[in-house]
């Protein structure tokens, strides 16, 4: 008994093999151009991931100088501090020292009889 293979395809069966042919060659096309565009983001991914390691290693950079610049600016200005503190140290010692002479000044100018400028604006 032959089997279906042995007998010769009949003109729709090649139809149908022609059909399901372009399909598959279709589908083969379209997975080609798929894989195609795949590959082209996955290159433009590789860039862009590149760009942002670099963009990041330069942000990195700026920070540690960023940091290193308030660093010596802190130095700076804890030096500043200390400069102003002991300036105004010595400022509140001339202004004791300055409020002892205008005292004597005064004592001795009482003494002579003459009267203080305050005390002459004052009464004038």
């Amino acid at each position: 008994m032959p089997s279906a293979r042995d007998e010769p395809l009949l003109m729709g069966e090649i139809d149908e093999l022609h059909r399901r042919m372009d399909a598959l060659e279709a589908q083969v096309h379209e997975l080609t151009e798929q894989q195609a565009a795949t590959r082209h983001l996955a290159v433009n991914s590789d860039r862009d991931v590149a760009a942002l390691q670099e963009q990041r290693r330069a942000d990195i950079q700026l920070l540690q100088a960023l940091r290193q610049t308030q660093l010596e600016q802190g130095k700076i200005l804890e030096a500043h501090s200390k400069a102003l503190e002991a300036h105004g140290k010595t400022l509140l010692e001339h202004s004791q020292v300055l409020g002892v002479l205008v005292s004597g000044q005064v004592a001795i100018m009482e003494h002579l009889g003459i009267n203080p400028p305050e005390a002459t604006a004052a009464g004038g």
